[in-house]
């Protein structure tokens, strides 16, 4: 399955070229790549507007993360290698991704908040702009769920869906330990993956950055294995809606002090289902501040204030314990309550009252980021960075070779550019 992410970016351009025609974006493609080379043009533009343009990096779908690219620089080729070889050329690290960039600005449209990632880059000077991608994303995802009505013939009590298990999300394997411990696996519609998918290894044999997560029991004798594909967070089951009351959500960050809420805390909401949270401290409020009620009138949702993951964790289970013990009218009676938040989320999700907040928070904050980008100061770093390359004859003997030319303004149209900006930006 191909998941059309670049209308979303092409949306975006859209919102910024109301704004200035001096933006370019930049999204990782294939989407979800941590490679360098895969943060690529939306648009192919002209050579010399990529230099004369303030690069807008989508870093929206993943976690924001700082320290991956500390010791990751660019590969140096063309004119980039001559640049990379004059006295006096700035060395780039590409963890900073845009200070490559002759204009010296650069921003980032982001995705999470009370983030030290972020802090990181705001420090490196990139003006960032917040909106809850997933949250748009999901509109488009599950926008068939809108017609589908559930017709409930429960088999287990809680539906789990638990596929990867590297990075972030390193805690699911501890949360499927507990289900065992506590005796909770058979009330579980749930499946894991002993060998993680995207690294290839059993858990046995993984290094766990928080030991914490590393299971003491044989997972894979308690669940069969989850043979579901990446994309599968894409879609949605309703069979699996009808066969269970309440889905425990595992979200991409937990152990982590961020606010990055993805799809998987959507497709309940988008499907009329009860959901219990696991993500980091204060996703319930995050959820309740986009207008969405949760649960906490009708069971403990004191879990969701606890900052210790272990703790958090544990909270949860307990609640599942709780849930479970429940006798048929009490559970009958709370899954009543239940209903009436789930109709409230899922009409209320698919209404033109949401859409509009997100898309507007999203226009907002573009605006704000390129209004704090002062565009005179942007170009007359453009201009300093060509006079001091134009100074150099490597540089001109490049733009002069004729392998060169058909990809390259001659060195004539180069002088053009620049008299033009010192003309628009001196005076």
């Amino acid at each position: 399955m191909s998941i059309p992410l670049d209308r979303l970016y092409h949306y975006i351009d859209n919102i910024v070229k109301e704004i200035t025609d001096n933006v370019v974006i930049y999204r990782v493609y294939p989407h979800g790549s941590k490679n360098l080379e895969d943060f690529t043009q939306l648009d192919s533009i002209d050579w010399l507007e990529t230099f004369t343009s303030i690069p807008l990096i989508c870093t929206d779908q993943e976690p924001l993360t700082y320290e991956y690219y500390q010791n990751i620089q660019r590969p140096s080729v063309g004119i980039g290698k001559i640049i990379k070889s004059l006295p006096g050329s700035p060395r780039y690290n590409f963890r900073q991704l845009g200070r490559n960039h002759p204009a010296n600005s650069y921003s980032i449209l982001h995705s999470e908040q009370r983030s030290l990632n972020l802090k990181k880059y705001q420090d490196d000077h990139y003006i960032t702009a917040y909106y809850w991608s997933h949250a748009i994303i999901s509109l488009e995802w599950y926008r068939y769920a809108q017609h589908v009505t559930q017709k409930k013939n429960v088999t287990k009590r809680f539906l789990i869906y638990n596929r990867a298990w590297s990075g972030t999300r390193e805690y699911r394997l501890k949360f499927s330990e507990l289900l065992i411990k506590e005796s909770l696996e058979n009330n579980c519609k749930m499946n894991i993956n002993p060998i993680e998918p995207e690294l290839g290894i059993h858990y046995k044999l993984h290094k766990f950055s928080n030991p914490l997560w590393c299971p003491t029991v044989v997972l894979e004798n308690y669940f069969s294995t989850n043979n579901a594909q990446s994309h599968y967070s894409a879609d949605f089951d309703i069979e699996d809606y009808n066969s269970t009351d309440i889905e425990v959500v595992l979200e991409t960050l937990f152990d982590d002090g961020r606010l990055h809420l993805t799809e998987k805390s959507l497709r309940p909401i988008a499907c009329g289902q009860p959901f219990i949270l696991a993500a980091t401290h204060g996703s319930l409020e995050y959820l309740r501040s986009y207008g969405f009620k949760t649960f906490g009138d009708i069971w403990d949702e004191s879990y969701d204030l606890i900052e210790d993951p272990q703790k958090r964790l544990h909270a949860i289970i307990d609640l599942m314990k709780k849930i479970n013990s429940w006798d048929t009218t009490t559970r009958e009676k709370k899954l009543a309550q239940a209903h009436d938040i789930t109709e409230y989320n899922k009409n209320y999700f698919f209404s033109k009252e949401f859409f509009n907040l997100i898309t507007a928070e999203l226009k907002n904050n573009l605006q704000l980021a390129i209004e704090q980008i002062n565009m005179k100061s942007a170009m007359l770093s453009v201009i300093d960075w060509w006079s001091f390359l134009l100074s150099h004859k490597q540089i001109e003997d490049f733009f002069m070779a004729d392998e060169n030319k058909h990809t390259h303004p001659s060195i004539d149209q180069l002088k053009e550019h620049l008299q033009n900006l010192k003309n628009q930006y001196l005076l």
